[in-house]
């Protein structure tokens, strides 16, 4: 994966000397005095990197412009030039450190757009191979949006605010709405894999539109249930037709083979009446199996594309592999065996191909299920269709017949207006069901969320960044228990058993420190993407007077954190510190002291 490296800094005006830092290729520290402009370093190489503004200090009156030089992968340098103030940025093709008498290669945007290339943040991205990796913007409603280089930004240019904040070094931002979006940019960092996509939740304007359509329905439910003309339930109806219909059998008597027809009509129509239930609610059940199985053929769909994903990955890691510590199991060269990583790629290949013809046969049988549901439900459907039919058939002969007998007694007559009051009834209750099963498919639409769960990190790769996170923290000498876990849901890392967040402002910022050392280490070790650098400001001191004596700290922390650091190639590592670092990293690493007794500089801006 390709990555970048920091250059120069370099801040110039009319008339006014250049102001600038020259960055080591491993390790650079700024350090002396606070109120020399350390922190200022860090807030315009995030200023460059596309932050929004950076705060204006007396030093820099004067001067006009920022200059920050990249190195990339090939070894070329390009120069980003942006005006203090400005919302555009130049690029330049060569190193450069005064104010620019060329037009630029590029002419950028300062805002990051998915819609058009010409803005810094994809102009990174590409350089990165990253340009267009999605994570998820919403959880409530599914949404993905492309990454951008400022997600990128927060986890490696540490501001000394941002480095001792009780927050969660993934949640950059502290609000809610883009806390899904950062531990997505995390999760892609640890795993290299974009966001899936995953089904959309009602947006607002629809569950507006919903519950508009909510109340309309409410309303003629209300209207509806005001016209019944008796007010019983249902199922009372049903009772009282049948009642009245044996009165109606009893007073016709006379006319024996019309009555006797009528009854017959009647049974019938009672019958097709339960078929016509049984046959829906077997329908029903069909229904919710289908949509079931549907989602468990997608569940076995995507596992066989994972499966075919790690076969390639396993016959890759077996290609690719060259002297070093084993891909698969980690072993010194030293310790490993004649064919060890072919023997390991062609287990995993046979464990895949094991488990790809087991998912398959679910996925077949499963297939095979579906279509003999749905050819059930089919017949279902032809049955009700012929219910259907054969009850609009009863219903005219019983019409016919209460024609025939309308001109019996009185009480007949009675029986009848009665009975039509009841049918009239059942059918608006009929009509107000239908309204009420409209009324809850609605309600499941506009208030059923959308999986607001992320893809978890894997159980592995997390473990392996925990692991890396703990590696440094004893390297340096934490005192204490350091065994790191990071929780999902919350984004909080926890060290011993505590969350960052309860311990103490020192303790924080060392974590902070660790865990974005961690990550530049774990991302390097695995070709994973990243911008290649690290910024740290104020890691292991908050404050110091100008010209004061050394502050002590423990040593111990102090030295090995810079040693550690030197020797680490896996990342750029510039460091914006109170504390002197160790006399015997002179030479070894790129030092700047400000305002310090001794130091050739005040600061930044030149006095």
């Amino acid at each position: 994966m390709s990555a970048l490296t920091l250059v120069h800094l370099t801040s110039v005006g009319p008339d006014k000397p250049p102001a600038t830092v020259e960055f080591g290729p491993h390790l650079t520290v700024i350090y002396g005095a606070s109120e020399s402009g350390k922190s200022y370093i860090v807030e315009a190489i995030d200023y460059m990197l596309g932050a929004t503004k950076l705060k204006p200090i007396r030093e820099a009156e004067g001067y006009t412009h920022v200059l920050l030089g990249l190195r990339t992968e090939d070894g070329d340098v390009i120069t980003l030039c942006r005006e203090l103030g400005g919302n555009k940025v130049d690029v330049f093709d060569t190193d450069i450190r005064t104010l620019p008498a060329s037009a630029p290669t590029h002419r950028l945007s300062v805002k990051h757009s998915p819609k058009a290339d010409n803005n810094l943040s994809r102009h990174l991205l590409k350089i990165l191979d990253v340009d267009g990796r999605r994570v998820l913007k919403s959880a409530a409603q599914g949404q993905l949006r492309t990454l951008s280089f400022r997600d990128l930004a927060h986890l490696c240019v540490i501001s000394d605010t941002r480095m001792a904040d009780p927050r969660s070094p993934v949640l950059a931002s502290g609000q809610s709405t883009a806390a899904p979006a950062e531990k997505s940019v995390f999760r892609f960092l640890l795993t290299g894999e974009d966001e899936p996509e995953r089904p959309a939740g009602a947006s607002d304007v629809e569950k507006k539109v919903g519950r508009g359509r909510i109340d309309l329905l409410d309303q003629l439910i209300t209207e509806t249930q005001s016209s019944l003309e008796i007010q019983v339930n249902e199922p009372e109806l049903h009772a009282q037709l049948g009642r009245l219909e044996e009165a109606l059998a009893g007073a016709t008597a006379a006319n024996g083979e019309l009555v006797t027809q009528r009854f017959d009509l009647v049974e019938r129509g009672r019958s097709l009446s339960s078929q016509t239930t049984a046959n829906r609610e077997r329908a029903g059940e069909l229904r919710t199996l289908l949509g079931r199985f549907g989602l468990l053929r997608q569940q076995y769909e995507s596992d066989l594309d994972r499966l075919r994903m790690v076969a390639e990955a396993g016959s890759l890691l077996g290609y690719f592999f060259r002297e070093g510590p084993c891909v698969f199991c980690g072993a010194a060269p030293e310790h490993q065996q004649s064919g060890h990583q072919l023997a390991e790629t062609e287990d995993l290949q046979v464990a895949v191909v094991a488990e790809i013809r087991k998912t398959t046969d679910l996925h077949a049988d499963l297939i095979t299920t579906m279509e003999d549901l749905e050819e059930q439900l089919t017949q279902l459907q032809d049955e009700r269709a012929a219910f259907t039919a054969a009850s609009g058939t009863l219903a005219a002969e019983l019409g016919r017949l209460d024609e025939r007998l309308a001109p019996l007694q009185e009480d007949t007559k009675a029986l009848l207006a009665t009975r039509s009051k009841i049918q009239n009834d059942l059918a608006l209750h009929a009509q107000i069901q239908r309204l009420e099963n409209m009324k809850a498919t609605l309600s499941s639409v506009t208030t059923a969320p959308a999986s607001t769960m992320l893809d978890a990190i894997p159980a592995a790769e997390l473990a392996d960044f925990e692991n890396t996170v703990r590696e440094i923290l004893t390297a340096w000498k934490v005192p204490g228990d350091n065994r790191v876990t990071y929780d999902q849901k919350t984004a909080e890392i926890s060290v011993g058993d505590r969350p960052r967040s309860s311990r103490g402002r020192g303790m924080r910022s060392i974590i902070h420190a660790a865990f974005t050392v961690a990550l530049a280490r774990y991302t390097a070790s695995r070709s994973l993407p990243h911008p290649g650098f690290v910024v740290l400001d104020s890691p292991l001191l908050t404050y110091r007077e100008p010209d004061e004596d050394d502050i002590k700290i423990p040593y111990d922390v102090v030295a090995h954190f810079y040693r550690t650091l030197q020797n680490d190639p896996s990342a750029q590592v510039i460091i914006v510190e109170n504390v002197d670092p160790p006399h015997d990293l002179s030479g070894q690493a790129t030092l700047y002291p400000f305002h310090t007794a001794g130091a050739e500089r005040r600061g930044f801006y030149p006095s």
